[in-house]
């Protein structure tokens, strides 16, 4: 196991924010090390695939909650922080799932 500093961001962060939406991918926010970069290119061959919008490793982490998946704990980026990285990108696939994401924003800060 590469055991890369990195957020989960996209559709699967927007899924463990309560999020109803389906993806068939992990979106990672990898911090830029050398000790990262040569844990990625370990991370690569084992599975082989930057969040646009300017979003830094350091602000998402900062902003990010931690999430247990079977055995290990993940940093999870916060729906706000998904909802910028997919307007960025701008791809028909991200604008249409934004919607959604703002809806379940608004319904978690109504619910805390």
């Amino acid at each position: 196991m590469a055991k890369l500093d990195a957020v989960v961001i996209g559709n699967s962060a927007s899924m463990l924010n309560g999020a109803p939406v389906t993806t068939q991918d992990v979106d990672l926010l990898i911090r830029d090390t050398k000790a990262n970069r040569r844990k990625l290119a370990i991370f690569a061959e084992e599975i082989g695939g930057s969040s646009p919008g300017g979003l830094t490793f350091a602000s998402v982490r900062s902003r990010a909650q931690s999430v247990t998946v079977g055995d290990e704990r993940l940093a999870v980026a916060a729906l706000a922080d998904v909802i910028r990285s997919k307007q960025a990108a701008n791809r028909p696939k991200d604008r249409a799932v934004l919607p959604i994401l703002r809806d379940t924003m608004a319904v978690k800060k109504k619910l805390e």
